[in-house]
């Protein structure tokens, strides 16, 4: 089956599917719930798409049942597995929904009648659960049919590359639904048990059993889904063990725990600091609410990291695996390095505050609090990482090379000197338009007017300072990764034609490949005279990487005066060096695929590629980014910028207020 005609059907029946599906579920809950009394056209009209669907989705159903039965290719196919576990899923979600209303229903019930018909005025327990019962059986099986089609089409050959990505995708998803789930569902039933502590008069009625409700649906659905994942990892597929959404997965799960558990902890401890600053706190209740969320997170953060150390245990890191855990580092550090220097902030102007006003008020105890505890959690969740990642850019070899090499790292160093940057020349501009208007005859500014620019400029200085000096370090270290790798390596650059692209390529080389002994050959008619064939020969047996236009490896002429001779080219196939071909050029003769490059970017693919051979690395081409690529990366940026600060900002400037 063609892609085009795969996609056409795959999209019919999905379509038809869900309208077939929720017809027949609306008609039989107007059949049998009797407090709905639907209208007559109602019933007329889900009748009519049960008929119509019914007979759309079959033939097209069974056509492409029949073509997977047949066809290996079909049953391999991307597009089939994405409508399998898509539709399994599309299906499963409102199963779950429907699964927790009927729980949280018939506990509302046991519980207490009167909560039950306040929470569910409109109709009587029984026909409730009869309501989403049909909902929960029609789907689920519809999704059982489905799972059965799944199982019995799965194979080690079928689930590879695409169709394994979507069954991960489908797992990980429902195994991240109902860990959400449970989790909340946890946080609330701890934070009503601490409710029991104390004053209970905030406690309310139906929490815990909504939230019990919400545990006999999240944690199976997490148990279930998460089993599945883990035994397909530990089985005899390689790939699964590779995978790098399995990593994406637990390390989004420890980044929301670690980001939740720095922002409660500052709720927490700022909360304590009020205390023993005897300021008034008007939110008693919220300490131990911060103690349910901390406990829950803390197993939440504990569970999943030993997850990601037992896999690191049974498998070696891929490099999409070692991408997200970079990622998911780095994002910790700006998480907590975000929270302390906020903090920090604070403090500052506190001090700035309480110089320029006699005694301290509540509103600027509240801060000291608030900005105290904000240094206090964001300063271990900084340094636990950073100090990992430090240690591995100044670690000698490969892991080096990579961290101080990574997009992850990069964008962490030069977005705080950007936030760094901003903050500088936002406190340099205020405090020039003070002087200037102080020249122009208008009042001097006070002492917190010109405490806070100064004082969060010199913040900003010193956050500038440091990455700045991370960042020179990591290049020292690299050069001299580099030059020492490289010492010894011979290189040979082979021109035929002017000598200037020769001339560009040893010319950048210098610059790039320190400690390289580069030597070079023209065979073009630039200086008249051809080299001598003994020096040439020895030139060529003795490099370790020979760079030349493709045309070196075969007798042939090379246009513009140059000439490649058939024991040129012989010489060059018998050296044991590696070579790396330049795609020229020459009449008569196309690239089918490469573009026509300019002089300069031929230089930079050359040296580049050159780099990655002498490193011993995969070759990969140099590509410059696109409108796309860098709308997408500013777009990041500022979604970072974000996640980091706006949180622990916003709540600092309403505690503040």
């Amino acid at each position: 089956m063609s892609t085009p005609r795969r996609l056409y059907v795959y999209a019919v029946c999905a379509v038809t599917l869900q309208a077939l599906a929720h017809a027949l579920i609306g008609l039989l809950r107007n059949l049998i719930v009797t407090g709905l009394d639907p209208e007559r056209s109602a019933i007329a009209s889900q009748i009519a798409i049960i008929i119509i669907a019914l007979g759309i989705f079959l033939p097209h159903w069974l056509w492409g049942l029949r073509v997977a039965r047949s066809e290996v290719e079909e049953r391999e196919s991307v597009a089939r597995r994405l409508y399998l576990y898509g539709m399994q899923a599309a299906l499963l979600a409102p199963v779950v929904n429907n699964a927790f209303n009927i729980a949280a229903r018939l506990l509302a019930e046991v519980g207490d009648g009167g909560t039950a018909q306040r929470l569910y005025p409109r109709l009587p327990a029984g026909e409730f659960i009869l309501y989403h019962l049909a909902g929960a059986v029609v789907l689920g099986l519809i999704w059982y049919y489905h799972q059965r089609v799944v199982a019995e089409e799965s194979s080690p050959a079928t689930e590879v590359d695409g169709p394994a990505t979507a069954r991960r995708l489908y797992l990980l998803s429902f195994s991240a639904v109902g860990l959400a789930m449970t989790t909340i569902a946890i946080v609330n039933l701890l934070r009503w048990i601490l409710l029991q502590i104390g004053d209970a008069a905030a406690l309310s009625t139906d929490g815990p059993l909504t939230a019990i409700a919400r545990l006999m649906v999240g944690a199976p659905l997490w148990i279930v889904f998460w089993v599945r994942a883990e035994r397909l990892f530990s089985g005899p597929q390689e790939e699964e063990r590779a995978s790098a959404l399995r990593k994406f997965y637990l390390f989004s799960v420890v980044f929301i725990a670690a980001l939740a558990s720095v922002t409660t902890a500052s709720i927490l401890l700022a909360s304590l600091f009020r205390q023993l600053l005897k300021v008034a706190d008007e939110t008693q209740g919220d300490l131990r609410t911060a103690i349910a969320i901390i406990v829950t997170m803390a197993v939440l953060w504990v569970y999943h990291g030993l997850v990601l150390r037992e896999d690191s245990r049974r498998t070696d890191e891929s490099a999409g695996q070692a991408g997200v855990r970079r990622l998911y580092t780095y994002l910790v550090a700006a998480i907590g390095l975000g929270a302390a220097l906020l903090g920090l902030g604070g403090l500052l102007s506190v001090l700035i505050l309480s110089l320029e006003r006699s005694g301290t008020g509540s509103a600027l105890t509240r801060q000291l609090a608030w900005s105290a505890a904000a240094l206090i959690a964001g300063l271990p969740v900084w340094g636990w990482p950073w100090r990992g990642v430090q240690l591995r850019a100044h670690a000698k070899g490969v892991v080096g090379d990579t961290e101080r090499s990574s997009l992850a790292r990069k964008a962490f160093l030069y977005f705080f000197l950007l936030v760094a940057t901003l903050v500088i020349l936002g406190s340099a501009v205020y405090l020039l338009s003070q002087i200037l208007g102080m020249l122009l005859g208008e009042a001097g500014p006070g002492l917190s007017e010109l405490g806070h620019p100064i004082g969060y400029g010199i913040i900003a200085v010193a956050t500038w300072l440091y990455h700045a000096a991370a960042l020179r370090a990591d290049r020292r270290l690299g050069l001299g990764a580099l030059a020492t790798g490289l010492e010894g390596k011979r290189v040979v650059v082979v021109d035929v034609s002017d000598g200037s692209l020769g001339a560009a390529v040893t010319e950048e080389m210098k610059k790039r490949t320190p400690g390289v002994d580069l030597g070079s050959i023209q065979l073009g008619a630039a200086n008249g005279q051809a080299p001598a064939k003994a020096r040439v020969e020895d030139q060529l047996s003795k490099a370790d990487l020979i760079i030349g236009p493709w045309n070196v490896t075969v007798g042939m002429p090379a246009g513009e005066g140059g000439v490649v001779t058939a024991d040129f080219a012989r010489a060059v196939i018998r050296s044991p060096a590696r070579k790396l071909l330049i795609p020229t050029r020459v009449e008569g003769y196309e690239w089918a695929g490469v573009d026509r490059w300019k002089h300069e970017a031929i230089v930079r693919q050359v040296v580049s590629a050159a780099l990655q051979i002498l490193r011993g690395e995969q070759v990969k081409p140099v590509r410059p980014l696109g409108v796309g690529a860098i709308v997408g990366i500013v777009v990041g940026g500022l979604i970072l910028l974000q996640i980091v600060l706006g949180p622990l900002l916003s709540l600092l400037l309403f505690t503040t207020r």
